[in-house]
Order: structure tokens, then C-alpha cells, then sequence
């Protein structure tokens, strides 16, 4: 293909070929002659010219109005005059997080990378890989320019993960004027502006195309370090001193956006009328915009890139060319860039419009009625962050591991300032339904996540694996069970996904048996959105860890928990309920009969709640009476297996024996001991007596090498205390 001269191009989509100026003015910005839009021209496989831009956030976007300080884009403006601009993208806050997802159509969670710096594995799919393996879309031929920035430790990482085509920078750049760049895994230094180079890599590859192609192009503008690009490419008059950079750090920053909106005009420049016509421009920006340049009318300035707010992750987008119908309007459906891998695929020729967690937008191009996702989703996490946020276009809940929840009615306030919460019962309502969104998501692993698909029954199941690792029992489970006092059904539901080097419990904390059989529950059960992380490797710390009322104690493989602890003390509360304080003495025992806890016959029932849990033994998960030697039934905070009674004592076959015993004699009787002899009353009565028993002073023992708890019909029944840290997500 032959490059077309400036003055050629216009009939096209452009950009001026050169800028210019003087010292004393800055250049007028190039008039762009955009043609009336007409009919694109009809192709099975149309090109596809991926653009990314790096930090630049709506208020850097003259296409979104909400700044009075923008750069001066004429080929951005040409494209969205011709095509769309959308109003709702979500990326992640960051450059590596955002780019892996565009890669792999996957979540972070899913695809490895939820903060910077990552690498991504050479076991995720990439859309470059995906093309290449389908009939309908194999025809393609697929390059990479630009910023990498998903491992560089390896200079042919991009190849590793089925990148065809390679050339660019592998991190960030520390000088626009020198850099490194990596050609297929061969370094050199390059010494040409960074923007102009990757555009020039850029044209020469597809000059030699002659079928279709997918070009990914990734500009490193405008991410820092601030410079003065070249006077030609630009409309600002700039010094470029050091001290004029650090004191208009966002007159540079603009700048290097209209620099790429220039080499953006000469990719397009260098197609013919027809390859222009047969090739769909899609550009994105990667975050938000730094903190140190976002426009403070329109953000605060904490709300910009590495948060997640909406000057953090919402961002710029725009798509014309083939295949676009819709000329010079906007798109309010909810996009996140994972979207992008099946828009893609759609685009080259897959009839599927939902791989993993991404779902194709291409349907939008043509039709204004456009239904995409209900929600949009973003985790995120750094040394300062951990978190996630969710939107359904108006409300967007936020929740972070150190600043809670904020919920915003982000259709009327993008700056995010007035938080919602807390809020009236419909506020509530709404809070609950992006929570349970957002956890869902968290914890399976949305559509790229594991288990079979197909939920195995378990109703009334009694359980017989005994393998150690939480990675054994990755699947979905349900069973079909009924409230027996108030005769009321219910579905229990629980998935097991292994993402990372943890087990993911979520569930809706219903059993897999009737319950409420032989007294009325002090509280009606209702379903949960309960998630619980579970270490695949746990490990004995060198300390034990007592029980907290603010830690839930274990997950059992039905989806209910143990809470052994809940209870009033003697002299506070109600005889049931109402010690908080966990260093109050004299703690009632829920297990002990005469205490009158309203328990069934699985030795469970209701937190105020609704939830149900078990303080004892879960009788209908293993054979307590036999002697058979009993299976793993569920997991502990820390990590550990929890099993039944019986265990298997060199070729004998019997249940566990605690090494906690009654003391002996009368209990304190002073101003606020409860008196009377140690009978089980109190927890407080009870004393480990070490090797009186077979188990320790957590109720567990190492059999076969393996350290676990085991349930048993004495105190402390399940767990005296932890021999592992507590994973955080047991936190009540």
C-alpha cells in the first residue's frame, strides 16, 4: 500500500500532516474538513485500529464537555463527529490492570492482575490468540505498538502470551526522547519521540498487510514525565524549562494529548480511501487523569488516577469507521474494557457476543436501542487501595478495605460529592443489590471463574472426602430444604471457586437440611449474600489466635458457619444474648441444655439477622454414631480442615477426645461472680488440661500430617481458638 500526502487526505478523517508556529503565538489548531457522513462501505472482515491512550480522563477530552481546559483534538473531534462517543466506560484505575483486561476479556481477579505492576500469565487467553484459533476470524493478522506494561522481565513477554507482532516498550518511559524499544524481544535505544516512533512502527506494519489486520496501538501519552513535545505536533506555546513544566504540568500534559491526536491523524493519513472506509477506530483512554493535572472544577483532586471514583476510572471512548452506523451521537450504555475482547471478536467475524467476563458492545454501532450490561464492575487494589466499585448508570456504591462504603448518584454527580449513605430504605435497598453485585463478581470469578457450571444436589448429603485442601471442593452446590415450624421452603446455594492461592465460599447460608425442628427459632432464617476466603496453604502461626465475637469461626461444606461464641455473660444481657465484650467473664455456654438456647436438633439456629449457624456438632453432615472414620466438613478461619469425630488411631477406628475438663469445686461467689459449682453453665468453666485428650488447646491434632480441628459432643465442640491468622473476610 502507498502512503497518501496531506493533501490527499482530505476526503478522510484527518489531522493536519504538520504543525507549525512561532514563539510569540501558538499555532492556530488545523480545521478539519469533516465530509457528510455516507454509508460505509460493506465488509465481511473490516481492519481494526485499536487506540489507547495513557491517563487521560474525561476532563482531558474536549468530546465530554465537562472542562473549560482541554486539548485541542481536531482527528478525536473528526472521528466523533462520524461515529460515537460513549459515555459510560469503566476502566481500571490504573495502566496495567486496564490493559490486562482489554487483553483477556477477564476481570483482574480473573486474569491476575489486579494492581500494578503485574505480569500477566502465558495462561490467559488473549484476543490476539483467540482470532488466531477460529476459522471465522483466523484470517487476521495482529500487532502490538506501543506501551506493554504486563511484564518486562522477560524482553519477549509479549510473545509468550501470543502477541504475533511486538514493538514498543515494555514499562514506562522515562525520557519521551530516549527509550528503550523492544522488537519481538531484540532491545535497542531509541532516540525518536516516543509518540512519533510508535506511530511510525505502526504504519509500516500495515503498509504490509494485505488481508485484515487488528492493530493495537498503545501511545505512552500522556503519562508522565511531562515534557515539551515537538512544536509541529501541538498548539501550546510551551518553554519547556523545568521549572515551567513543574509549575503548568497540565499545559504539558494537554500537550502530549494533542501530539497523539496529530500521530493518531497520520495513522489515518497513511490508508488509502479504501482501507479507511473498511477499518473501525476504536479509541480508549487507560485511567483517569493523574492527580496532578485533573481539572479540580470537575474532580477532587483524590478522585483522579489510582481511585475509584469516577475521575479514576471513568474514561474516554470513541468509535467510528466501518461498520458504524450512527453518526455524531452519543451511547449511554454501560461499557468496562473487558467488553472489548468480544466486541473485537465480534467485529473480525465470532458469532458469540459473551466470552468470559466481557460482553460486545458492537451492537451498539447501528443501533440507538443498544441493552448492554445492567452493571459495571472495577476491582482494584495498591499499597493505598483495596477495593471494588459497581454502577448501574445512576447509583454506584464504592466499598474499600480502609474508607467502608460511599454510594453517589453518579447521573447527577460525577464529581461524587454528595455520598448517599446512609440513606432512606430505598437507598438501602439499592446499596444491598450493588453489594451483592459486586460480591458475587469478588468471589466466583464472574464468567471466568471455576466450578462446573451445573450445581450438584446435596440435599440431606452426608459428606465422605477427606481431602485436606479447600481446592478439592471447587463446584456449585444447591439443595432443596424446609423451615419444619413455620413449613416454608428454601433453596440453599453455594459455590466454591479457586482463584489465586485461595477457595472462595459464597453462599447463600442456607443448609442442605430441614431445620427449625424442635423449637421456634428466636429470629425467622432468611438467605444471605455471605463471602468467605479460605487459603489453599494454611499455616500454623507462631501464636495461637483466640475466638472474637467480630470473627465468624469456619465455613462448613453446606454453607452455613460456626459461631460458637455468641451469647450473653452473666449479669449482661438478656440469658441469650447481648456480651459484647469479649473479655467479660462468665460467657454462657449455648451448648449446655439448661441454658434454654433455642437450638434444633443440628445444634443451630438464627442471629438476629436471620442467619443461621451452628454452635455444636452439624449432625447431618457425617455419621456421628458409627465408627466410621468421619470426612472433612468444612474449614476454619485460618484455613485448617475441620473434621467429624471418628479419626483413624493406628487401625482404630474412634471419635476425638477434647483435653478441656470442669474444674472442680464452687465457682467465685462475690459482687459479680455467678457462684454455684462448675457444671457447663460457662464457658468460664472449663479448663485445658493438656494431655488429657487427644486434641489441643484449638480442639485439633495432626493425623496422617495433616493438622486439622474435629468436631466433637464436648467442649469446645468445634474450635478453642485458632492455630492460624483468621482470614479478614470471617470479619463480622
Amino acid at each position: 500500500m502507498k502512503n497518501m500526502t496531506c493533501s490527499a487526505i482530505a476526503l478522510l478523517l484527518l489531522s493536519a500532516c504538520g504543525g507549525g508556529g512561532s514563539d510569540s503565538a501558538p499555532p492556530a489548531p488545523p480545521i478539519v474538513e469533516v465530509p457528510p457522513a455516507t454509508p460505509p462501505v460493506a465488509q465481511a472482515t473490516p481492519n481494526i485500529l485499536l487506540i489507547i491512550s495513557d491517563d487521560q480522563g474525561l476532563d482531558a477530552s474536549a468530546q465530554y464537555g465537562l472542562s473549560l481546559d482541554v486539548p485541542s483534538t481536531p482527528t478525536m473531534d473528526a472521528l466523533a463527529s462520524n461515529g460515537l462517543v460513549f459515555e459510560n466506560v469503566w476502566a481500571t484505575p490504573a495502566c496495567a490492570t486496564t490493559r490486562a483486561t482489554l487483553l483477556s476479556g477477564l476481570y483482574g481477579i480473573n486474569n491476575g492482575i489486579r494492581q500494578t505492576p503485574g505480569v500477566l500469565s502465558a495462561d490467559v487467553e488473549t484476543i490476539q490468540e483467540y482470532l488466531s484459533l477460529y476459522p471465522e476470524t483466523s484470517a487476521y493478522e495482529s500487532a502490538v505498538f506501543g506501551k506493554w506494561h504486563l511484564g518486562g522481565a522477560d524482553n519477549d513477554h509479549p510473545g509468550s502470551v501470543g502477541i504475533p507482532h511486538f514493538a514498543g516498550n515494555l514499562g514506562n518511559v522515562g525520557d519521551y526522547y530516549s527509550w528503550d524499544l523492544v522488537t519481538n524481544g531484540v532491545a535497542e535505544t531509541s532516540t525518536e519521540y516516543h509518540t512519533s516512533k510508535i506511530t511510525d512502527l505502526a504504519i509500516d506494519w500495515i503498509d504490509q498487510r494485505a488481508g485484515p489486520w487488528f492493530a493495537w496501538v498503545a501511545y505512552s501519552a500522556p503519562h508522565s514525565p511531562f515534557h515539551l513535545p515537538p512544536q509541529n505536533l501541538h498548539s501550546r506555546n510551551l518553554s519547556g524549562t523545568a521549572d515551567d513544566i513543574a509549575a503548568n504540568s497540565r499545559d504539558y500534559y494537554l500537550a502530549a494529548i494533542e501530539s497523539m491526536d496529530s500521530e493518531l491523524g497520520r495513522v489515518l493519513d497513511s490508508l488509502t480511501v479504501e482501507e479507511r472506509d473498511n477499518t473501525i477506530v476504536m479509541f480508549i483512554g487507560d485511567n483517569g487523569t493523574p492527580k496532578s493535572t485533573i481539572d479540580l472544577n470537575v474532580y477532587r483532586r483524590p478522585h483522579g488516577k489510582g481511585s475509584l471514583y469516577e475521575g479514576g476510572v471513568r474514561v474516554p471512548m470513541i468509535v467510528s469507521g466501518a461498520d458504524v452506523t450512527r453518526s455524531g451521537e452519543r451511547e449511554d450504555s454501560l461499557i468496562v474494557t473487558t467488553d472489548f475482547f468480544a466486541t473485537i471478536a465480534e467485529i473480525a467475524g465470532s458469532n458469540v457476543t459473551s466470552i468470559y467476563d466481557s460482553e460486545s458492545f458492537a451492537g451498539s454501532f447501528s443501533d440507538s436501542d443498544f441493552a448492554g450490561r445492567d452493571t459495571s464492575y472495577v476491582g482494584y487494589s495498591s499499597e493505598d487501595l483495596d477495593g471494588w466499585a459497581v454502577s448501574d448508570g445512576t447509583y454506584k456504591l464504592i466499598q474499600t478495605a480502609v474508607g467502608g462504603q460511599e454510594m453517589y448518584d453518579v447521573s447527577v454527580d460525577i464529581g461524587e460529592i454528595n455520598n448517599l449513605l446512609p440513606g432512606d430504605a430505598a437507598i438501602e435497598a439499592k446499596r444491598v443489590e450493588l453489594a451483592q453485585t459486586a460480591l458475587q463478581i469478588e468471589s466466583s470469578g464472574g464468567n471466568g471463574g471455576g466450578g462446573s457450571g451445573n450445581s450438584i444436589d446435596i440435599t440431606d448429603a452426608m459428606l465422605t472426602n477427606r481431602n485436606a485442601s479447600c481446592s478439592d471442593y471447587v463446584e456449585s452446590y444447591s439443595s432443596n430444604v424446609t423451615d419444619i415450624f413455620n413449613n416454608v421452603a428454601f433453596v440453599g446455594d453455594l459455590v466454591v471457586e479457586l482463584i489465586g492461592d485461595k477457595c472462595i465460599f459464597t453462599t447463600n447460608a442456607i443448609p442442605n437440611h430441614d431445620f427449625n425442628d424442635s423449637d421456634r427459632f428466636p429470629n425467622p432464617v432468611s438467605e444471605q449474600t455471605d463471602v468467605y476466603e479460605v487459603p489453599t496453604t494454611p499455616e500454623i502461626a507462631p501464636t495461637t489466635t483466640d475466638l472474637s465475637l467480630t470473627y465468624d469461626n469456619a465455613i462448613l461444606l453446606n454453607g452455613v458457619k460456626t459461631d460458637v461464641l455468641a451469647a450473653a455473660c452473666f449479669g449482661v444481657g438478656d440469658g441469650r444474648v447481648g456480651c459484647n465484650n469479649i473479655n467479660q467473664p462468665w460467657r454462657y455456654d449455648p451448648m449446655y441444655a439448661a441454658n434454654g438456647f433455642r437450638v434444633d436438633s443440628h445444634n443451630a439456629h438464627t442471629q438476629p439477622d436471620g442467619t443461621y449457624h451452628y454452635h455444636g456438632s452439624p449432625n447431618a453432615l457425617f455419621y456421628a454414631d458409627t465408627n466410621i472414620v468421619s470426612p472433612l466438613v468444612g474449614f476454619a478461619a485460618d484455613g485448617f480442615p475441620i473434621y467429624g469425630s471418628w479419626f483413624d488411631d493406628n487401625g482404630l477406628n474412634r471419635k476425638a477426645t477434647s483435653s478441656y475438663q470442669l474444674k472442680a469445686g464452687a465457682r467465685p461467689s462475690g459482687a459479680g461472680e455467678p457462684g454455684g459449682n462448675y457444671d457447663g453453665t460457662y464457658r468460664d468453666d472449663y479448663e485445658y488440661v493438656q494431655g488429657s485428650g487427644d486434641l489441643d488447646e484449638c480442639n485439633g491434632m495432626t493425623v496422617d500430617g495433616v493438622y486439622g480441628y474435629y468436631i466433637i459432643d464436648a467442649f469446645p465442640y468445634v474450635l478453642g481458638c485458632f492455630k492460624g491468622v483468621p482470614d479478614l473476610s470471617f470479619k463480622k
